[in-house]
């Protein structure tokens, strides 16, 4: 390429965010071509949406695989074991309970994976604690029935747990201080000084006991139970919590998915990790509903199943890039409504996620990702509950479109910084074993989920192809700043995107709602919004989402719109956890001139691209959706007419450094060359790709055309 300077040209570059909305030209970008598989997640997308998982350290002294589940509540076997994988951060007891000693950091006795294996002369029996800051907390305590039959052995626990279960003939119990074995009828055999080896492996997380076989003699089947809790002075009882002290397990293991199937009515932040069935039954301590089968022949075999992949709800979970601490922020617990923080309060190395797969995921064909941002003081579950079908059926079912809930490291961060970080990681995770195409990505949200799912599209437009902004408008910035009065100037950057909002008459959100309905009317960007008459704040935990579904449903990121307007903070910059804001459709590589600026934009205009003309047109209706009478606002953008091609491109930056253009994508690849008209206010570094070549020039501060001679 060429490029030649020319003195400006009379007529000055004056590209309103109005006008810029309005022609957007094609409204959403072609599929790909047959036969090419969609990317599970645009390029577009910042580094943390593409950053390696790391691998979680081996424990010491176990021979078997580290292959567990990724899919809580599940097990199977793998080369010799049996691998069981729990719930994170479920370890509150009856639903009260909490840690007297800090060292717990509130979650010193929460199981995160359990195995049994066994070669040559000895059985292993592993469990992995989600925080293990002080070996010396947690104790485990496996209930064996080695015969199957619930009507021998004994049902009392030992140890002080205040547990029941039947037909157990031992139990195996663990600590940092060693392990016993104590028989149905109270006698207790010390296994390390028979020869058993406990390993504590504290990087890991893990306790591992080998065990000869002359010890525990294991065959057949054997039904197994394991709870934990915080360990006495012995080591080998359960001390009690500060809460209750008849009961005293923080956690029982070998619950499945369909006792924890959804959240407990009206229930507390406590008893909304999946353990709503745990709390009830450690309230009587009844814990016999969860047990697990141990096949010895099977593991004798070497049998090796497949990894679990469930269809509907399940929880999941994925090593993070960050390990921000061990444990969790004690409030997690018990909230006082939304913290004024933006600070992560769910810390460590590994994190759940809620997913959701319809019946009719077919990997052959890539399925749409709808990610779905809780509200505050809630968690990865804060859609589930009585109501969820009105949500995830419509949603997630009906458009066949696997959804996923990030826990957002919180309940309360406002998805910025680790709490975005962790978004984009689950979408990787998620891509990585679904089959998923990344260009029909839906983001929504919840009140604060609504102000996330707006800070991740307007930040990325080219990265999502709509955005559901429920009952949450507004934005919050990485600084923890909420609803700057300039905020809602991003809307422009929506102006390729599939858009709905909505709020209820009677509901905190509606002011902020109507704000930004009447910026995205001045900025003649295409929307849909719904005031449902009458409606709380509490409502769209289930209305509305099927009247979103319904607009977004077909949606595609838009790759080479006729314009592109793109305003960004460069102070939301978080560079060392891969989370930059460079790009809009065929404008990337953007970095400001002063990173410290409130705003730095850039417009910009393919003349290639520009041949319709559009006038945006608000329509207003009311409709009736059950019981609340709703005003419904849509601008759509009408075609008044038609504009000739031309190889023309217009570009204007505001505190802009450098700026890359694919000139392909923005429809002049086949021009011999092309005119571009710049307006910057500081000098700017212009790179103008084209096929494998790279055009590199420098822009001064004031009005330029130059002409571009494509090779």
């Amino acid at each position: 390429m060429r490029v030649t300077r020319a003195p400006w040209a009379r007529r000055a570059l004056a590209l309103s965010s109005a006008c810029c909305a309005a022609a957007v030209g094609a409204l959403v970008a072609a599929p790909a071509a047959a036969g090419e598989t969609p990317p599970p997640i645009p390029a577009a997308a910042p580094p943390a949406a593409f950053l390696d998982e790391p691998a979680l350290p081996a424990a010491d002294a176990w021979a078997f695989s580290e292959e567990f589940s990724r899919t809580a509540g599940t097990s199977r076997y793998v080369d010799g074991a049996l691998l069981w994988t729990d719930w994170l951060f479920d370890d509150t007891g009856d639903g009260s309970f909490t840690y007297a000693d800090e060292a717990a950091h509130a979650n010193g006795a929460d199981v995160f994976r359990a195995g049994v294996g066994a070669h040559g002369r000895s059985s292993s029996w592993r469990v992995d604690f989600t925080t293990l800051a002080d070996p010396d907390l947690p104790l485990a305590v496996w209930a064996l029935d080695t015969d199957a039959d619930p009507s021998t052995g004994t049902s009392a626990w030992p140890g002080g747990a205040g547990l029941t279960s039947p037909g157990v003939d031992a139990f195996l119990i663990v600590s940092s201080r060693g392990a016993v074995l104590e028989t149905a009828d109270g006698e207790r055999r010390d296994l390390v000084r028979r020869g058993a080896v406990v390993t504590v492996d504290e990087e890991a997380g893990s306790f591992v006991v080998e065990i000869p076989r002359a010890l525990l003699r294991i065959n057949g089947r054997w039904t197994v139970r394991l709870a934990t809790g915080i360990a006495d002075g012995t080591g080998f009882g359960f001390a009690a919590p500060p809460e209750r002290n008849d009961v005293r397990a923080y956690n029982a293991a070998f619950r499945t998915g369909a006792q924890e199937g959804e959240r407990l009515p009206g229930a507390k932040m406590a008893t909304s990790w999946n353990n709503g069935a745990q709390s009830r039954s450690l309230a009587t301590g009844d814990v016999a509903p969860f047990a697990i089968e141990v096949d010895w022949r099977r593991i004798a075999r070497g049998e090796t199943q497949a990894e679990p992949a469930p269809r509907g709800f399940s929880t999941r979970w994925y090593v993070s890039s960050v390990d921000l601490g061990p444990g969790v922020h004690p409030e997690v617990r018990e909230p006082l409504g939304q913290p004024p923080t933006t600070a992560p309060r769910v810390y460590g190395r590994v994190q759940p996620y809620l997913l959701y797969v319809p019946t009719t995921y077919d990997a052959a064909s890539p399925a749409p990702l709808t990610i779905l941002l809780h509200g505050g003081s809630n968690n990865h579950n804060g859609f589930r509950g009585g109501q969820e079908d009105e949500l995830f059926g419509p949603v997630c079912e009906d458009r066949g479109s696997i959804c996923v809930s990030p826990l957002g490291r919180g309940d309360g961060t406002w998805y910025v910084n680790e709490a975005e970080l962790d978004v984009w990681e689950v979408w990787n995770r998620v891509s990585e074993e679904y089959a998923i195409d990344g260009t029909r990505t839906v983001i929504a949200g919840h009140s604060m989920g609504g102000v996330g799912a707006t800070r991740f599209a307007v930040n990325h437009p080219d990265v999502f192809a709509a955005v559901g902004i429920v009952s949450g408008a507004g934005y919050r910035n990485a600084g923890g700043g909420r609803d700057d009065a300039e905020d809602p100037l991003r809307v422009e950057n929506l102006a390729n995107m599939t858009v709905f909002m909505d709020a209820g008459t009677d509901d905190i959100a509606e002011g902020n709602t109507r704000t930004w309905g009447a910026a995205f009317e001045a900025a003649g960007v295409a929307h849909r919004v719904h005031y449902y008459g009458g409606a709380t704040h509490g409502d769209f935990g289930w209305l509305g989402w099927r009247e979103l579904a319904a607009h977004v449903d077909g949606a595609t990121v838009t790759t080479d719109p006729a314009r592109v307007a793109f305003r960004w903070d460069p102070t939301e910059e978080r560079s060392e956890l891969g989370l930059t804001i460079d790009s809009a459709a065929w404008v990337s590589e953007l970095a400001p001139r002063d990173p410290e600026a409130r705003w730095s934009r850039v417009e910009a205009r393919s003349a290639a691209l520009d041949t319709v003309r559009w006038e945006p047109v608000v329509g207003t209706e009311t409709v009736a959706y059950g019981d609340h009478e709703t005003e419904v606002r849509e601008l759509a953008l009408v075609p008044i007419g038609a504009h000739d091609p031309a190889d023309e491109l217009d570009l204007a930056f505001t505190n802009v450094a450098t700026a890359a253009v694919d000139l392909d994508v923005a429809g002049l690849s086949d021009a011999e060359s092309i005119t571009v008209r710049v307006t910057t206010d500081g000098a700017v570094e212009l790179r103008l790709r084209h096929g494998d070549g790279t055009h590199v020039t420098s822009v001064a501060a004031g009005e330029h055309v130059l002409t571009v001679e494509l090779d």
